[in-house]
């Protein structure tokens, strides 16, 4: 095994995670992931244990992601909005660690797809750091990180760049608290690859390997070199992951806006994909 932990996200071959989902996990394994991104945009579908049993058998780990809703938003305008927020995160911090993961993230500061009037003031960020203070509390207790994605000014208002993913979690100032990366929203939001790579792996608990269209990576304008470089030059030897999606999730059928498919199946995308990252870790980690 590299030094890297590759992940794949469910929602590469379903649109809604259930029990009838569990035959992701042993796909993943055969295509020589050694983790699954288990979906919790659908809290109420999820198994923890029954996921957990089927990640035991085909000895595979497990992390998992969300992205808050209108109904479940920490930056929400009324207190009943924020204290539902913190609830739905607990739930999923909850089923993370009842699945056996440590690894908890996504858009988890507010709504995806939330549009405000104006750039966000303080009391934006002020609210969003309340919340995930205290949703990071809980998951310290049962051994869950808990991350900050950084993803596309179409998508989210707060946090955007991988700066402002660090500004959030120095104003939450909990120690389970790390960044997420997205080489899709990079490619629209940062000024080069390297850079932000480098001065957030220190802090990283993933890194979705999204190509600039979703599809297979190497085949779009991401540039993979300087992103490796860049991981392996901070040492960075945690959780990166395909994000590649065939077919969409109802869930996040407004964010991702897939209308055309980018590859003739999702194993054909996922196994060309993974191939081509593992070839660059070889070359820059050595």
């Amino acid at each position: 095994m590299g030094k890297l932990h590759y992940a794949v996200h469910a929602y590469a071959w379903t649109n809604s995670w259930s029990n009838a989902s569990l035959d992701i996990i042993d796909r993943a394994k055969g295509l020589g992931f050694d983790l699954v991104e288990v979906p919790l945009m659908e809290i109420e579908k999820v198994d923890a244990a029954a996921i957990k049993a089927r990640a035991a058998q085909a000895g595979m780990a497990l992390c998992t992601s969300t992205a808050c809703s209108e109904a479940t938003d920490p930056t929400g305008e009324d207190a009943a909005t924020r204290d539902a927020a913190l609830r739905y995160l607990k739930a999923c911090i909850q089923a993370t660690a009842d699945m056996g993961a440590t690894v908890f993230t996504g858009v988890t500061y507010s709504a995806i797809g939330r549009k405000i009037e104006g750039r966000p003031g303080e009391i934006y960020w002020e609210r969003a750091a309340g919340v995930l203070k205290d949703a990071a509390r809980f998951a310290q207790e049962l051994g869950v990180t808990v991350g900050i994605e950084a993803i596309n000014r179409y998508e989210t208002f707060l946090v955007n760049t991988g700066d402002q993913g660090l500004d959030l979690i120095a104003r939450i100032d909990e120690p389970n608290v790390r960044l997420h990366l997205d080489a899709y929203h990079m490619n629209i939001e940062e000024q080069d690859f390297y850079h932000p790579t480098l001065k957030g792996a220190p802090q990283l608990c993933h890194f979705h390997l999204s190509e600039s269209h979703r599809g297979t990576p190497g085949t779009g304008t991401v540039d993979w070199e300087s992103i490796y470089r860049g991981l392996a030059e901070a040492k960075y030897e945690g959780i990166v992951g395909l994000e590649s999606f065939e077919s969409v999730s109802p869930a996040m059928a407004a964010a991702t806006c897939m209308w055309r498919s980018l590859a003739d199946s999702s194993d054909q995308l996922l196994g060309d994909g993974l191939a081509y990252l593992k070839h660059l870790e070889a070359k820059h980690y050595g």
